[in-house]
């Protein structure tokens, strides 16, 4: 049974929450916001009724409160209990020596004459079994019980015995915080305390917090690096502080799909297994590396629509022929001719590969009435206005949803990123029906990065296919109905139309 973090978006990443009665660690450098998602997760315990205990191994109870007094935490809840327990030299009765020993909330813990308890598991363990059981735990920062001894060995025993502590005496859900400090592939940054492996692998989850400077402004950023057992979103979102704690962005990485929204299958059964299918009346971004064989999946998702009783709103690339585009339809789809007779095909063709059929009311050729010659020749308001009027004109003749299929290198012909992002907007606004679904295929590495950004943000489903160095070409959903940002397909060429097919490997 999954407990929530207190956030809802971290708990949608974590398909419902941190697992039950386990230990998981939060890591990242200083002032990322890791106490702030500790006591948050206690806070959310507290309105659910739940035992709460807050471990500080770094600050007396008077600092917290002054730590967390820009929240709205409750800090006085009768469920809520705050310790510290932390090091100081003093005597212990190892033979009056000067050593480190442990203080805690209720004082110096004395062992008599005068002695007190060396900072050391066994003592630190008895203390806070006074507090069992709890729900719920947070353990602020395991940096301390580095300094009990130098040898990674020991460091890694006090981890295993304190997450048996809070999971079998307590039979909680605990967090314990850890400071990242060494600069890596990762982002964290800094020298580290201990090794990551040790705390890492100690630990039934990993929660990875990070700062990095986003042009010039230092952000935060999450990601769950491990959850054992959950199938969990593995991307990186950002993280901000208010009063009420950390929150995260974007909201919504998969579209939050309704059980009566009209879903279509995407033409491939593999796929469909990965991402959910496609909803009617949302946006597909497919982005491909330029190596991948992307014209065969297009024209699959085209029949799949067809047989759903959409039509289709063509804006190829140079290689999508009229051609091409027929010989990979599947068995028992219309040809080209019966598509345009039943407005079931419209093409704006800015190539001129479709000039065979320029005569045709359907279809809009650089050959058909000068329409791209005119385009060429007229400023860009006067070219924008004449696209609108055909995109209208489409629009007045069709009587059905269609899924648009639009090959962005096309309008990149003729018109600038901010250009395309006008058309973009007016479009959905002022010419489609409410379940029409329009799908951009494109490579993001031959366009500005902020417009591959913009499609990428305003999508609701995402594709990504590319072939690997080893030659096979997988595809990935990055957004999708199923919310499984992990899973990817294996392309496979085959000898019947679309001429591919898509297999999910099993786990």
């Amino acid at each position: 049974m999954p407990v929530s973090t207190g956030s809802d978006v971290l708990d949608r990443i974590l398909d419902g929450g941190f697992p039950e009665n386990r230990s998981i660690l939060i890591s990242g450098g200083p002032g990322v916001g890791k106490s702030t998602l500790g006591m948050q997760f206690l806070q959310d315990g507290l309105a659910d009724g739940d035992q709460c205990l807050y471990v500080s191994t770094e600050q007396t109870a008077e600092e917290l409160r002054s730590s967390f007094d820009q929240f709205d935490f409750d800090l006085d809840h009768p469920n809520l209990t705050l310790v510290h327990v932390h090091a100081r030299t003093g005597r212990t009765i190892e033979e009056g020596e000067q050593n480190l020993t442990m203080q805690t909330t209720d004082g110096d813990e004395v062992l008599g004459e005068g002695y007190s308890a060396p900072f050391e598991m066994q003592y630190i363990e008895e203390y806070l079994s006074r507090f069992a059981p709890c729900d719920r735990v947070v353990f602020d920062s395991t940096a301390s019980l580095a300094g009990i001894r130098s040898d990674s060995h020991f460091f890694q025993r006090a981890i295993l015995d304190l997450v048996r502590l809070f999971t079998d005496e307590f039979e909680a859900t605990s967090l314990l915080t850890a400071e990242s400090l060494v600069t890596d592939a990762d982002g964290d940054q800094g020298g580290r305390l201990a090794p990551r492996t040790v705390l890492e692998f100690s630990t039934h989850g990993v929660v990875r917090l990070r700062r990095s400077p986003v042009e010039g402004n230092s952000r935060r950023f999450l990601r769950v690096v491990k959850m054992r057992g959950v199938d969990h979103d593995t991307r990186e979102y950002e993280l901000g502080i208010d009063e009420q704690g950390v929150f995260l962005t974007p909201h919504n990485r998969t579209h939050d799909f309704g059980v009566n929204d009209d879903v279509i299958s995407t033409g491939f059964e593999g796929l469909d297994q990965i991402s959910g299918g496609l909803t009617k009346g949302s946006g597909v971004l497919f982005e491909h590396d330029g190596r991948a064989f992307v014209d065969g999946l297009v024209v699959g998702m085209a029949a799949s629509a067809l047989d759903s009783g959409m039509g289709i709103w063509l804006v190829p690339s140079p290689s999508l022929t009229p051609g091409r585009f027929e010989s990979m339809l599947p068995a028992g789809e219309d040809d080209i001719p019966a598509l345009l007779e039943s407005d079931s095909l419209f093409v704006l063709d800015s190539f001129n590969v479709w000039s065979t059929y320029a005569d045709h009311q359907n279809v809009y050729t650089a050959s058909s009435s000068g329409l791209f010659s005119r385009l060429m020749s007229m400023s860009a308001t006067m070219s924008m206005k004449f696209v609108k009027r055909v995109l209208r004109d489409i629009t007045d003749r069709r009587d059905r949803p269609v899924l648009a299929l639009v090959y962005t290198e096309a309008f990149l012909r003729w018109f600038d990123a901010p250009q395309v992002r006008e058309l973009y907007y007016w479009a959905r606004e002022n010419v489609s029906f409410d379940a029409d679904t329009v799908t951009y295929i494109h490579n993001p590495e031959t366009m500005e990065t902020n417009l591959a950004e913009f499609f990428v943000y305003d999508a609701q489903h995402m594709f990504r296919t590319w072939k690997h160095e080893n030659d096979i070409q997988y595809i990935a959903a990055e957004k999708s109905i199923a919310g499984t940002t992990k899973s990817m397909g294996v392309v496979n060429h085959v000898e019947t139309a679309p001429y591919v097919q898509v297999t999910r490997p099993t786990k």
